[in-house]
């Protein structure tokens, strides 16, 4: 009989352990979730002030390379068609000298199936201040080439290039009306 109420009490010690567990965690998780915006500030402050690894990107030519890449990651794996069509970019227009160690520099910027405009929206003021703008139109062109080197680009792949190239194009909004003007 003692050997039956000590196992009662040590299922009984285990069970209290296991819903007190369960309510703190429970409690975390509300606590979390009550603190996402708070979460996010802090680390969109932090990025402000340090940048992301992208927003840290200072050579154009390194930029269009990260591109090019996540274009073809964005949907799928990069096929050797694809690769070699990036690596002959990098040779002419580019005149990149260190093709290899620039592609595998490039390559740690990107992520398999991330979209394209993660990638893409950080590096924007980069082309904007140095690209000309038959420049920013050969980028794009060379993004389309790499995108369709293996087939024919995606839904995906040609609805990113038009997003890029609206907002690469796409000058500084302007004020319709003056502040100062009269309202009435």
């Amino acid at each position: 009989m003692p050997i039956l109420v000590i196992f009662a009490a040590v299922i009984a010690s285990v069970l209290i352990w296991l819903l007190r567990a369960h309510y703190t965690v429970k409690q975390l998780k509300e606590i979390d979730q009550d603190t996402k915006g708070l979460q996010r500030k802090a680390k969109s402050a932090f990025e402000n002030i340090i940048g992301t690894p992208l927003q840290r990107v200072n050579d154009v030519r390194l930029a269009a390379v990260i591109l090019m890449i996540q274009i073809v990651r964005t949907g799928s794996p990069i096929t050797a068609s694809e690769k070699t069509r990036i690596l002959e970019l990098m040779e002419n227009p580019l005149e990149i000298q260190t093709i290899s160690a620039t592609f595998e520099r490039a390559w740690r910027y990107t992520q398999e199936r991330r979209p394209f405009s993660l990638v893409a929206d950080p590096l924007l003021p980069l082309f904007r201040e140095k690209l000309t703008g038959e420049e920013r139109v050969q980028l794009v062109e060379m993004l389309t080439k790499v995108a369709s080197a293996h087939s024919a680009p995606s839904e995906l792949q040609r609805e990113a290039l038009v997003r890029l190239k609206r907002r690469l194009t796409a000058g500084k909004p302007e004020l319709a009306t003056s502040r100062t003007g009269s309202f009435g």
